[in-house]
C-alpha cells in the first residue's frame, strides 16, 4: 500500500463474470482507493474490462478506483497488495467434454468443474497454470494476498501453496449465496413472504464440506425451518423444474430499458 492506495493485479482482468460482479461491488465501495489491474491473455477483452470499469466509478463513484488493462503480468504484479484470479483453463468446448466424456461410462455431472471425473479432467488443464501464476507471485508480489475464483477451487488453491509454500492465499466461490437466494424463493412460493422481499443475508445455513461439494443440513428464516417447504416444493416442481426468471427478464419493454441504461453507461 502506497500513500494509502491499494493495487490490485486482476489475473484473467477479461473476465465477464467475477470481473463484472467485482466492478459493481467497488462502486459502492467509499473507503477503497488505487489501481486495478486488469491482466487477461487477451489483451482486448481487458480493455473492454476497463473501459466498461472506468465508466462505472465515474458515473457512481469518481476518483477512488482506476481500472487498467495491462498486457504485462510482471508488472501488475509488482507492488500489488491484492492478487484476484479468475480464469478459465481452456475454452467452452473443452468445459463440455469435461461434463459430456465421462457420460460414455455411465458418469453423469451437473458440471464437471471441480468433482469427480470432469473436475479431474479440468484439473489437469488449470494445474500447469496455476503453477506458473504461483511462481509469478513469488517472483514480484510475495506478500500479496490472493483470492481465487477459478475451479476446481481446492485443487487450484492447493497448487499455489504447493508451489510457493509461503503464499498467503484463500479460495472464494458464491455457491451458498446462490443457495440462499433459491431458498428466498422457496418461501416466497410457500406463500410466506411477497416476491423478493426476503434478502439472501436473512437465510441462515449451516455449511459444511467443500467447493461444490457443499451440504447444506439446516436452514431457516425467522426461527422458519425451511427444509419441510423445500421438501414440499421439490414435490411440486422436481418434474417440470421452476422458474426463476426475475420479471425484468420476461418483460421485454422492461429488458429493453435495462439494457439501453446499461448501454448508454458503457457507450
Amino acid at each position: 500500500m502506497k500513500d494509502g492506495q491499494i493495487k490490485i493485479c486482476y489475473i484473467g482482468g477479461g473476465s465477464r463474470n467475477w470481473a463484472w460482479v467485482f466492478m459493481q461491488d467497488l462502486v459502492f465501495e467509499r473507503e477503497i482507493r488505487g489501481t486495478v489491474e486488469l491482466y487477461d491473455l487477451c489483451y482486448e477483452d481487458a480493455k473492454s474490462n476497463e473501459i466498461i470499469g472506468n465508466k462505472l466509478m465515474e458515473n457512481y463513484n469518481p476518483g477512488l478506483v482506476n481500472f487498467h488493462a495491462n498486457n504485462s503480468l510482471e508488472d501488475s504484479l509488482k507492488g500489488s497488495d491484492f492478487v484476484i484470479i479468475s480464469i478459465l483453463p481452456g475454452d467452452f468446448e473443452e468445459m463440455a467434454i469435461d461434463v459430456h466424456a465421462p457420460e460414455k461410462y455411465g458418469i453423469y455431472q451437473s458440471v464437471g468443474d471441480t468433482a469427480g471425473v470432469g473436475g479431474i479432467i479440468r484439473a489437469m488443464r488449470t494445474i500447469p497454470q496455476f503453477r506458473e501464476i504461483a511462481k509469478a507471485i513469488k517472483k514480484y508480489a510475495p506478500e500479496a494476498w490472493v483470492i481465487n475464483y477459478t475451479n476446481p477451487m481446492t485443487v487450484c488453491t492447493r497448487t499455489l501453496y504447493k508451489e510457493f509454500p509461503g503464499i498467503k492465499a484463500f479460495g472464494c466461490c458464491h455457491e451458498v449465496f446462490n443457495t440462499q437466494n433459491f431458498l428466498a424463493r422457496v418461501l416466497e412460493e410457500a406463500g410466506l413472504a411477497l416476491p423478493d422481499s426476503i434478502k439472501r443475508r436473512d437465510i441462515f445455513t449451516n455449511v459444511f464440506g467443500i467447493n461444490h461439494f457443499t451440504w447444506i443440513d439446516k436452514a431457516s428464516w425467522k426461527d422458519i425451518d425451511i427444509f419441510p417447504l423445500y421438501r414440499e416444493f421439490i414435490k411440486k416442481y422436481g418434474k417440470t423444474g421452476f422458474n426463476t426468471v426475475k420479471e425484468i427478464e420476461k418483460d421485454p419493454e422492461k429488458r429493453e430499458r435495462q439494457r439501453q441504461k446499461i448501454a448508454d453507461l458503457v457507450l
